[in-house]
């Protein structure tokens, strides 16, 4: 009968760290999920804003000063 109570009581603990893990990586799982979402956000504005420079840079010229000059 004792035997019966140290099973039951291992069996119980096993299935509280097995729920435990489970809930763990789940959790773990949404925030890489809305970790992985804010990179993209971020690559996103970053190629907007690059977008936004290359427009807002005036071109270079291809003119030597002298053919400016005449």
């Amino acid at each position: 009968m004792k035997d019966e109570g140290i099973g039951q009581v291992s069996q119980e603990f096993i299935w509280e760290t097995f729920d435990s893990l489970f809930k763990t990586v789940h959790r773990q799982g949404k925030r890489v999920e809305e970790l992985e979402a804010r990179v993209i956000d971020l690559e996103r504005r970053l190629t907007e804003r690059v977008a936004e420079q290359a427009k807002s840079q005036p071109r270079a010229i291809n003119e030597m000063p002298a053919e400016r000059a005449a």
